[in-house]
């Protein structure tokens, strides 16, 4: 069974210090570790993350949606919506705080779960 240590080693949080978008990879910097600085860590695919495309500044992909008026359980009206919209995996930004997974192999190999 794991002891308290190995836990605080291999659960861990952190701020985002570089992304490498294309490899889907962050390094992260763990204050109570005495501010040492993680190697390349793997982000765990999430779903997809949908912005709008004015926010993203990169071209946009058309996104439809159907909103449905109803009374009671009668439907009262259908009426479909277009706006432009980019999705995207979801990556960390820099100094963003995240959660990580650490392997307990030694190596500093990990994963990051999410932002906190």
């Amino acid at each position: 069974m794991a002891d308290l240590t190995e836990l605080k080693n291999a659960i861990r949080i952190g701020t985002v210090q570089s992304v490498n978008e294309k490899a889907m990879t962050a390094r992260v910097k763990f204050k109570d570790k005495g501010g040492i600085v993680s190697g390349d860590l793997h982000i765990i695919k999430r779903p997809v993350y949908v912005l709008p495309a004015m926010e993203s500044g990169l071209e946009a992909q058309t996104a439809q949606t159907k909103l449905k008026y109803d009374y009671n359980g009668e439907l009262l009206k259908e009426i479909s919506h277009k706006h432009d919209a980019f999705i995207s995996a979801w990556v960390p930004s820099v100094n963003d705080m995240v959660l990580c997974i650490m392997l307990p192999d030694g190596d500093g190999d990990g994963f990051i779960i999410g932002e906190v």
